[in-house]
């Protein structure tokens, strides 16, 4: 079982935004930019607009939405570490509508979630049992420079009707961190599958009805403190 590091070398440019409300908003997003918000380091938030592209580009990174980077506002020399602390979706286009920044301070831990991942030949397979991954992500307290990329569990070990929860991992996590999410929430547990029952065909009633109305769901706003 090991944890992975990440590195931190990613300038983002972003410029100060003077326009606010819902049409500012909009024209920005229309010009490939994202509205968002700097906060934190004891220092007042401050409004920003950044390239949606710059956006994409750093959640590729391995530690994706943890990634650490330096944030540059444009026409000015000083850089201050960052991460982003959300980013908010349109769940009918998928677009961002909004990201929000936070200053990264040396010595203050900061709550972040970290994906899992499996590795190892697992026994309990091999004894034809099934891999049920349950949990897949971790939410933790950690110092800043210790925020691990993944967490990686070895299941080799795990024979058929045995379990790993997340109270059985924090050996793993890096030496700042505090687990905060259920300790008792399960990460995976081999079981021997269960044999499907032949259906029964039978022979289905046609039953006329009036047909309801369509539920549709609007595109729920991003809120911008501080922004709009």
């Amino acid at each position: 079982m090991t944890a992975t590091m990440k590195k931190q070398d990613i300038v983002i440019e972003v410029e100060r935004r003077e326009g606010i409300g819902k049409e500012a908003a909009g024209k920005l997003r229309r010009q490939g930019k994202i509205p968002g918000v700097v906060y934190g380091g004891g220092v007042s938030p401050f409004a920003i607009t950044v390239d949606r592209h710059s956006i994409q580009e750093l959640l590729k990174q391995e530690s994706g939405g943890n990634t650490i980077f330096l944030l540059k506002l444009k026409g000015g020399k000083q850089e201050r570490r960052t991460m982003i602390r959300e980013i908010q979706i349109d769940p009918m286009t998928r677009d961002f509508i909004h990201v929000d920044f936070i200053r990264v301070t040396k010595g203050h831990a900061l709550n972040v979630t970290v994906p899992l991942e499996l590795d190892g030949d697992c026994v309990g397979i091999r004894h034809g049992g099934v891999a049920d991954f349950v949990t897949r992500e971790v939410e933790m307290e950690v110092l800043p420079r210790e925020i691990p990329d993944k967490i990686v569990v070895d299941i080799s070990n795990v024979d058929v009707d045995e379990l790993i929860t997340l109270g059985d991992i924090t050996g793993l996590f890096p030496p700042s961190a505090r687990l905060l999410s259920d300790p008792n929430a399960v990460v995976v547990r081999v079981m021997i599958p269960r044999v499907a029952r032949p259906e029964v065909e039978e022979e289905e009633e046609t039953i006329i009805t009036e047909q309801a109305e369509p539920e549709i769901i609007g595109a729920k706003g991003g809120k911008e403190e501080g922004a709009e």
